[in-house]
């Protein structure tokens, strides 16, 4: 019932239903995409790469209960991403909105409204639907679960802090810094402008930071990121990011 109903508002065709943690990888709750997305997608996003995902940059912000388009919250270099390739573009995901409900304890509940067949259109009108639906959409996920607490076996480590350290042991804090804000899809403008330096700094930084890591491309960056996640320790406080 529930994904229906924010489905029907939208047209869209897949939900993903998740709940985002402040110091834990997301949780499935409720998925109905098919095998093949499932496969390529959901494994990786859960254990590490929702660190890159706008709407889980969006979530660390406090952002409470809202809808939010994938337009409205993705940086602006977004779509040329590694990440944007991986977990849009190859699946046939062409548009995504989330909406956020507060679970309480730090947590929210993702919904994740996916377009994924270029027939399906998106009315002008939607979110402002959603908006007005809201409220039943919350009390509906609050009872669908009501406890959302994470059972002591299943505590992970904080890879928020991991992403954190990634590079630091070959880079600057300021180049570790520019490397995760280029893995989430800023632009060198948009680095600068959140910085306070000037683009031509950047650039020098970039080509400072690639000869570093000794590589040549975004893409290849982004496999030094999933390779250094992938082996990070069971313990966070323990976790060294080391670059090979």
């Amino acid at each position: 019932m529930l994904g229906n109903l924010c489905l029907s508002v939208f047209n869209f065709d897949s939900i993903f239903i998740s709940v985002f943690s402040q110091d834990l990888p997301p949780r499935q709750l409720y998925s109905n995409l098919d095998a093949e997305a499932t496969r390529r997608t959901v494994g990786p996003y859960l254990s590490h790469a929702y660190l890159l995902d706008p709407f889980y940059g969006l979530f660390k912000s406090d952002i409470g209960n809202r809808v939010v388009s994938l337009e409205e919250c993705a940086p602006d270099d977004f779509k040329t991403t590694e990440y944007y390739k991986i977990f849009y573009s190859e699946i046939g995901l062409r548009d995504e909105v989330t909406i956020f409900v507060g679970a309480g304890n730090g947590t929210s509940i993702a919904l994740s409204l996916g377009q994924r067949y270029s027939d399906v259109h998106c009315p002008p009108e939607a979110t402002a639907q959603l908006d007005a639906l809201l409220p039943v959409i919350a009390a509906l996920c609050h009872k669908h679960w009501p406890n959302l607490d994470v059972p002591g076996n299943q505590a992970s480590p904080d890879m928020g802090l991991v992403f954190d350290r990634f590079g630091t042991t070959r880079l600057s804090a300021r180049e570790a810094e520019i490397v995760r804000l280029m893995l989430k899809g800023h632009s060198t403008k948009s680095i600068a402008r959140l910085l306070g330096n000037s683009p031509e700094t950047i650039k020098v930084h970039r080509k400072r930071i690639y000869a570093k890591l000794k590589i040549s491309s975004q893409g290849e960056l982004f496999c030094k990121f999933i390779g250094a996640q992938a082996a990070a320790p069971t313990e966070a406080e323990a976790a060294t990011m080391m670059l090979s």
